[in-house]
C-alpha cells in the first residue's frame, strides 16, 4: 500500500475493503506544480480529481469586467474537483490554480465512479464527500450573502488559520467578496 494515510482517511467515512482500495490505489497519479501555476483552464476537460498532500489550490473565475473572483481555496488533506462539470459532462468553466507549491495524488473520476458502481462502500464514500462539499458550499453561499466583512473574515480565519498566511491577500479579498481595502480594515481591527 503506498498511501495507508488516505486510506485510513477514506475509511473514517466508510467501511473500505483494503483490497478494493489496492484497485483503487493503483489509479493514483502523483503530481507537483509550482506557486501560481495553472492545473486546469476553462475550455479544458473535466476530468480529474485531486487530492491535496501539500500546499494550497484555488479555482477561479475571470468576470468580463476582468475581476477574479475565487470560488474555492484547498489546502493538505483536502480534495478538489470540477464536480459541476464532471457531472454535467462539460468542459471546466474556471481556473484551478497552484497557491503555493503543490503536491497532489490525481484520479480519474471515471475511476472512482467505477468504484462506486461496483462497491456499495465507495458508493456511500462517494455520498458522504458530496454531503460535504453541498455543505461546505451552503455555508459559503450563506457567509457571502448574510454575513459583514468583519463577519466573513472571521469565518476566513476559523477556517484557514493554519495557513492564511501563504494566500495573497487580494485572493483573500476576492474570495470574502470584499475589496482589498475591506480587508485592510479587517486586518487591522483584528491586530
Amino acid at each position: 500500500m503506498k498511501y495507508p494515510q488516505i486510506y485510513e482517511y477514506a475509511k473514517t467515512k466508510s467501511p473500505i475493503k483494503e483490497e478494493q482500495w489496492l484497485e483503487f490505489e493503483s489509479g493514483l497519479s502523483p503530481a507537483s506544480w509550482k506557486k501560481s501555476s495553472l492545473l486546469k483552464r476553462p475550455g479544458e476537460k473535466a476530468d480529474l480529481v485531486y487530492i491535496i498532500l501539500k500546499g494550497i489550490l484555488r479555482n477561479y473565475y475571470i468576470s468580463s469586467s476582468g475581476r477574479e473572483m475565487t470560488k474555492i481555496i484547498r489546502g493538505p488533506g483536502d480534495v478538489l474537483a470540477p464536480y459541476q462539470e464532471i457531472l454535467a459532462k462539460t468542459d471546466i468553466k474556471y481556473f484551478i490554480q497552484a497557491i503555493t507549491d503543490v503536491e497532489v495524488l490525481e484520479f480519474s473520476y471515471q475511476n472512482f465512479q467505477s468504484m462506486m458502481d461496483q462497491h456499495h462502500e465507495w458508493e456511500r464514500l462517494g455520498r458522504i464527500l458530496a454531503e460535504e462539499n453541498f455543505l461546505e458550499k451552503e455555508k459559503r453561499e450563506f457567509m457571502l450573502m448574510h454575513m459583514s466583512a468583519e463577519e466573513r473574515y472571521q469565518e476566513f480565519l476559523k477556517d484557514f488559520s493554519h495557513f492564511k498566511d501563504e494566500i495573497p491577500q487580494y485572493q483573500i479579498a476576492n474570495y470574502l467578496g470584499i475589496s482589498p481595502e475591506a480587508l485592510n480594515r479587517q486586518i487591522k481591527r483584528k491586530n
